[in-house]
């Protein structure tokens, strides 16, 4: 083969990219919590799925242990532990978890000692909530109720790897609304537990401070793994006004005083729901089961995380039955989170502009991106020769097709979007 066919086969050779950041069904944005994240999405940077799921950790901890749906011997508290993946900065994880703090906090302003962040040790969790040890005592409490951020996520990791660390073993207990206790000199014990945790971290992070042997103790996958970035570019965000602020908290303190009136929540046999959960999502949401990878561990609790939001869906619209609805919309918050799973555990070093570019061009259809919308995407700031090259680069894996598009008028423009299959 002469070098100028080497060549051709080089130029001609489809690139391989690693795993595409995974894309949000709009389904899940259902009930009062769609409904408030759609309010307070021009109004911020934040990834509207980010804002979604630290709304549900918060709302999930204030309703409190009384909705519940049973699995087998268990009894799974409608509790959510998101942790939000996403780049220093550009992932707005503190502008998501923000926003939702501000809407959670206009509903129910006399909770807010129940946020609470850092998250050092076992024993220190259980303090929060422990319960009086006789009637002449100051500390303890009879609500057990908890939203813990951890904004540094990392820092858990390395703190549970040191020998003799509990936050692990205590964190377990406390996804499944157990009672907490340690066996030191104070013997520190909660009688129940309701607790929400959300986590940030970078990918990168996260990836660095993993071993498998942790992913498998199963600390980690009690979280639900999901993957933010900036929305869009608003260079003076003012964030909610007050007046809508007042509206959304008045509408959002409603549905979380009817969701904690509720107890067991139910699938019916022979409704359209427990078809579909039967026939469907207990196979496919099950696969983590039958497949081999490090994103398998993180995807090991799908199945109850599934049952669990979408009861939390129905309570919140005052409901005992979960309806097809519910099923569908929590489905495609799990298919997120194993999505992100996936994309974050992928060892190969991913290009953010890269990511970037292809989650857009995922959520555009067939309409497709212009060489200035994509151009937008990055604030207008990329040299003519480096977007050139980020346009082939994805181009070049085949999932991605240029086309030309007659507008009203003028010529026709270069347009860019997902192949066809």
């Amino acid at each position: 083969m002469t070098h100028s066919e080497e060549s051709n086969e080089r130029k001609n050779k489809r690139t391989e990219l690693p795993p595409a950041p995974p894309a949000v069904d709009p389904v899940v944005y259902r009930g009062v919590l769609g409904e408030l994240v759609s309010a307070a999405d021009p109004t911020t940077e934040a990834d509207p799925v980010g804002v979604l799921v630290s709304l549900m950790a918060n709302v999930s901890a204030l309703i409190g242990a009384g909705p519940h749906v049973q699995i087998s011997n268990a009894r799974h508290p409608l509790i959510v532990w998101p942790l939000l993946f996403g780049r220093t900065g550009a992932g707005r994880k503190g502008d998501a978890t923000d926003t939702a703090d501000r809407l959670t906090l206009a509903a129910v302003p006399e909770a807010a000692h129940l946020f609470v962040s850092g998250l050092s040790s076992g024993e220190g969790l259980i303090e929060r909530i422990r319960d009086p040890r006789d009637e002449n005592d100051p500390g303890g409490t009879e609500d057990k109720r908890l939203r813990i951020l951890e904004a540094e996520f990392g820092s858990v990791m390395a703190r549970a790897k040191r020998e003799g660390n509990t936050i692990g073993a205590v964190a377990r207990e406390g996804w499944s609304g157990r009672p907490l206790a340690v066996m030191n000199r104070l013997a520190l014990r909660a009688s129940s537990s309701h607790i929400a945790i959300i986590g940030h971290i970078t990918p990168q992070e996260f990836r660095l401070r993993m071993a498998a042997t942790e992913m498998a103790g199963g600390t980690f996958n009690r979280f639900l793994p999901v993957y933010v970035e900036r929305s869009k570019r608003i260079p003076r965000p003012e964030g909610i006004a007050p007046e809508l602020l007042s509206e959304l908290g008045a509408r959002l303190r409603e549905a979380i005083e009817r969701a904690s009136r509720h107890r067991k929540v139910g699938l019916d046999d022979d409704t359209d729901a427990s078809r579909l959960w039967d026939d469907e999502l207990y196979e496919e949401l099950g696969c983590a089961d039958d497949e081999d990878g490090a994103w398998t561990e993180f995807a090991r609790r799908a199945l109850p995380y599934c049952r669990r939001i979408a009861a939390l869906y129905a309570v919140l619209d005052d409901r005992s039955h979960v309806d097809v609805g519910d099923l569908q919309a929590a489905a495609g918050l799990v298919r997120y989170s194993i999505g992100t799973a996936k994309y974050v555990l992928d060892r190969t070093l991913c290009n953010p502009r890269v990511d970037t570019l292809r989650r857009a061009l995922d959520g555009a259809g067939q309409t497709g991106l212009s060489r200035a919308e994509v151009s937008g995407l990055f604030g207008r700031n990329l040299a003519k020769q480096v977007l050139d090259e980020l346009l082939h680069e994805v181009m070049a894996t085949g999932e991605y097709v240029e086309f030309r598009h007659s507008g009203v008028r003028g010529r026709p423009s270069i347009r860019y979007r997902r192949a066809t299959p």
